[in-house]
């Protein structure tokens, strides 16, 4: 049997029009996903579509950046070899938009 466990999932606005809204979210997630397939379920579920390239995600669990999610959950890569969790987990996002 599983354990799950309980994340809240918050992220940076991607726009103007996207800062009306509320991005705060709780999921639960099986322990036994690896970390790049954990992570990259995670972000391509909740992220929003980007139009254009070049933009970026960096992925924090617990204040601990994890990961670097390119484009539009295109590519990951994991910073860590496993995840650790406490008895209360946040999953954080910050954007960084494309610069040309």
């Amino acid at each position: 049997m599983a354990l799950n466990i309980q994340i809240k999932l918050t992220r940076d606005s991607v726009c103007m029009g996207d800062d009306i809204e509320d991005h705060t979210k709780i999921i639960n997630i099986a322990l036994q996903y690896d970390t790049s397939n954990a992570i990259m379920s995670i972000a391509k579920s909740y992220l929003p579509y980007v139009a254009g390239r070049g933009h970026t995600w960096d992925c924090y669990l617990n204040s601990e950046k994890i990961a670097i999610i390119n484009g539009n959950c295109t590519k990951i890569t994991p910073l860590i070899n496993a995840l650790v969790f406490v008895n209360d987990n946040g999953l954080y996002f910050k954007y960084h938009s494309a610069t040309y």
